[in-house]
Formats: structure tokens, sequence, C-alpha cells
């Protein structure tokens, strides 16, 4: 038992391993600084301009590709190394919504108003209420 454990202490591929982690570890907290950098950027982008910078969002969808490699690597859920050991992520931009000029709330569809709601919402007339209430006494006598 001591020979094994003295046997993966000496490893090589462990401590590599090890330093690769750490290296990751720096690269995700940059990905993180450049992210928040993106978020706010962006936001402040469709608040004036109507639109998000196609650019930046691009880099946004490769660099969350990125940190999605790095964070399996880190959790050894995978052994490929990611950049810059192997390609930089690139990501196609699907549909996206604040590629196109966004004008107002207004504009967009209200899902309450053009569903159809049932609803009891009627008043209910108490006289009627008290009305039944008597006919009910009545029956049972």
């Amino acid at each position: 038992m001591e020979e094994e454990l003295k046997q993966r202490l000496s490893s090589k591929d462990i401590w590599v391993r090890a330093l690769y982690m750490i290296l990751f570890a720096i690269a995700y907290s940059i990905a993180e600084f450049v992210i928040i950098f993106l978020v706010i950027f962006q936001f402040l982008a469709i608040l004036f301009t109507r639109h998000a910078n196609e650019p930046l969002l691009k880099l946004g969808k490769s660099l969350s590709t990125y940190v999605l490699q790095l964070l399996r690597f880190q959790t050894f859920n995978t052994e490929t190394r990611p950049f810059p050991f192997s390609d930089w992520p690139v990501e196609e931009m699907g549909d996206n919504r604040w590629l196109e000029d966004y004008s107002s709330e207004d504009d967009e569809p209200n899902d309450i108003t053009e569903r159809e709601v049932a609803t009891d919402d009627e008043p209910v007339d108490a006289s009627d209420d008290a009305s039944d209430e008597e006919s009910d006494d009545e029956t049972k006598h």
C-alpha cells in the first residue's frame, strides 16, 4: 500500500497536470474579467444603440465555450488541454434578437394579452346567495 502511494506521488504525469491546472486557473480568472467587461459593454451598447456589438457577441460566445473547456479540464472531465494547447473554440452565431434593431418593449408580443384566459371574475349577487340559502332551508323542513 505504501509503495503504491509513493508511486502515485512520484508520478510525473499528475504533477505536470497540476501545473497545467494552475495555468488554466489563471486563464479562467482572466477570462472571467473579460466576460465581466463584455457583459457591461454589451448592456450599454444595447441600452444606447438598441442592438448588440456583433464582434463582441462572437467573442463572448467563443469565450464562454473556452471557459467550459477550462472547467471540464479542471474538474478531470477531459484530458484535452484547452487553448493554447488546442485550437481556440469557434462558435457559429445563431439567431440572436439583439443583432436586430430593438425599438421598445411595446413592440414585443405580450403573451398575457395574446392568450385567451378564462376567468371567473364576474360579480356575485349577494341576494342570489341569500335566496338560495332560504330555499335550501325550506326544502329541509
